[in-house]
């Protein structure tokens, strides 16, 4: 826990001039376009254009390509009560989970912020110097926190996030299935809560057929298909902590999955059996545009070799969490690779995160994961 520690706020707010004039809508500025400053790296900061006309209030950090990033509004922990409402009043979240997104950067005004109610604590992941000093504010909301960055972010950002013991044996629900949080190991905050609806949609297309569930990580979908009676189950993922995992999710909801270590390529290519439906969630393919190439091609590959061990009338559930892939670009990698494998499919939904991952009008890079479910012939 990180609670007690102080994260540096700073005590005043100087101000920061553009030398461009300011872009409505736009909240996120290149270093060349902020006139030079001595002000502290990750400091918020009042913001002017040009001509001296007020912009906003943002945070600031000269290490950063993108150097300044705009608030919605300087009250911190009004920003967090107001996304905490959405999704316990309006979307009425904890009703059919305890694991959802409380706060979800640029949509809730707060760029590079992160957070995750995962049972009866807040997972924050950051992703900026500026959203790192602003922890103190938003440690004030929430009694529990567990805080992490990714190790690219705090070397690129310069900022590291004090060592604490991460919580353990937290278990949350997701409409009634039950997962273990190992928060010591795991990816990102924890839990990939965007895709608890897409794995309800699975679950109701599960009864009575065969699953498999590639890159399955602790079990999301294969636990969502074997409660909902599948006949049969298989998830394959190449993280072995991540599999005992979920192999122990499998027994705290008493249900029969099989799992299996390794690398989704090589047991496509060995397997020599077919699935009724098969669910297709790889981590994270393209970080920037130069891996573009490569993960379209990798897109293309795993669809391809998955719709060889689909069944006829089966179910393809494709998904990518790589934004700088587009839904087009992606519909058409599924379609090319459906041709290769001399099938045809009919996409009948498209997916994507739930609503608690909400996509601002002014940052729609935001929109980043879609899952495509096909039906194969």
């Amino acid at each position: 826990m990180h609670r007690s520690i102080s994260y540096g706020t700073a005590v005043s707010r100087p101000t920061l001039e553009l030398n461009v004039d300011a872009v409505p809508g736009r909240i996120v500025y290149y270093r060349k376009m902020v006139r030079r400053s001595d002000v502290e790296p990750g400091s918020l900061v009042d913001v002017r254009d040009r001509a001296g006309k007020a912009v906003g209030v943002g945070y600031y950090n000269p290490r950063s390509e993108l150097a300044l990033r705009l608030l919605r509004k300087e009250d911190v922990a009004e920003l967090m009560r107001q996304a905490v409402a959405f999704r316990e009043k309006t979307l009425r979240l904890p009703e059919i989970a305890d694991a959802y997104r409380v706060f979800h950067a640029e949509a809730d005004g707060i760029p590079g912020l992160v957070i995750d109610r995962l049972g009866p604590v807040h997972s924050i992941e950051v992703y900026t110097f500026g959203a790192f000093r602003l922890l103190e504010k938003v440690a004030g909301v929430f009694p529990r926190i567990f805080v992490r960055a990714p190790e690219e972010a705090e070397r690129l950002e310069g900022f590291r996030v004090p060592p604490g013991a991460p919580p353990e044996g937290v278990i949350v629900r997701e409409h009634g299935v039950q997962f273990r949080i190992d928060f010591a190991r795991g990816h990102k905050t924890g839990f990939f809560c965007d895709q608890r609806d897409n794995r309800q949609v699975v679950a109701g297309l599960a009864k009575g057929r065969s699953v498999l569930d590639l890159c399955t990580y602790t079990g999301g979908f294969a636990l969502a298909a074997a409660r909902a009676e599948a006949t049969r189950v298989v998830g394959v993922d190449l993280d072995e902590e991540a599999l005992e995992t979920a192999r122990q999710n499998a027994r705290l909801n008493r249900v029969k999955i099989e799992f299996r270590h390794a690398d989704l390529f090589n047991y496509l290519r060995q397997v020599r059996e077919t699935f009724e439906v098969i669910v297709l969630d790889p981590p994270k393919m393209a970080h920037d545009r130069e891996d573009l190439g490569r993960a379209k091609k990798a897109y293309f590959d795993m669809n391809y070799l998955a719709l060889k061990h689909l069944s006829p009338g089966g179910i393809l559930v494709s998904c990518s969490c790589s934004g700088l892939v587009s839904n087009e670009d992606f519909l058409t990698i599924v379609r090319a690779a459906a041709r290769e494998a001399g099938r045809e499919v009919g996409f009948f939904r498209m997916g994507g995160a739930g609503p608690d991952h909400p996509v601002s009008s002014l940052y729609p890079e935001g929109r980043y994961l879609k899952a495509v479910f096909s039906l194969a012939t």
